[in-house]
């Protein structure tokens, strides 16, 4: 029983489950499952093994018969803030983070970003990629996409204690400031084009504590993955 589909709350109710649109399609005419055969269903921190009953590819409904807490989530609930970026950049970091375990992700621009406009359809996207990333990774839950932030509304928009990346720090690195036994942690990740010193002041002065990645500079994405894989590996 391979198949595992995240759904909402309202595709459940009692012991039924109701499916549709594109999972739906997905089950009747990609994977050709049949009535009896089982799903996995996450909702909400919850995994519901199903039985299909009627199989179409605009409805599927199926039978709850059993139930458990999903494993797969960090103790850590991490939120990154990920600089929109060119191209398919913000896609593929959506993915890798979601794999790892990010809970939360929250897409600004500042003052040297390049992209700057997060479209409905791509925000969307981000949606459908972290969905299907959640699934892959056997996570209990698919991370939140936040709304688009300019960077002087960034912080607020942030679960305390952040974290800020910045190429120029030289003295406090990652490491320094990651307690393992944090139950929450948000961290910043600049644009392309790096964060500016009065926007790394901003952050100082409303709470974020300012870090090094390394001697190396990072693409953002890089940077992003990487810092990313470096506090989950330190919580769990």
């Amino acid at each position: 029983m391979s198949h595992r589909f995240f759904v909402p709350p309202d595709a459940v109710r009692d012991d039924r489950a109701v499916l549709r649109g594109d999972q739906a399609r997905q089950i009747a005419s990609v994977l050709r499952l049949e009535a009896g055969d089982r799903v996995l269903l996450v909702r909400d921190g919850e995994e519901l093994e199903v039985v299909l009953g009627a199989v179409g590819p605009s409805q599927v409904e199926g039978r709850i018969v059993a139930r458990r807490p999903a494993g797969g989530e960090p103790r850590l609930r991490l939120t990154l803030a990920l600089p929109l970026l060119r191209g398919d950049r913000s896609e593929e970091v959506v993915e890798a983070v979601t794999q790892l375990g990010v809970a939360r992700i929250v897409p600004f621009v500042s003052a040297r970003s390049v992209a700057r406009h997060l479209s409905d359809a791509r925000r969307a996207r981000w949606v459908r990629i972290a969905r299907e990333s959640a699934e892959t990774a056997r996570r209990g839950r698919a991370p939140e996409i936040g709304p688009l932030r300019p960077w002087d509304a960034l912080m607020a928009e942030l679960e305390p204690p952040v974290v800020v990346a910045w190429e120029e720090e030289r003295e406090r690195r990652l490491a320094d400031v990651v307690d393992g036994q944090l139950p929450a942690l948000s961290l910043v990740i600049g644009p392309e084009g790096g964060l500016t010193e009065d926007e790394v002041r901003l952050a100082r002065e409303r709470g974020a504590r300012v870090v090094s990645l390394g001697a190396r500079n990072l693409r953002s994405e890089t940077a992003a993955i990487a810092a990313v894989a470096e506090i989950i590996a330190r919580a769990e």
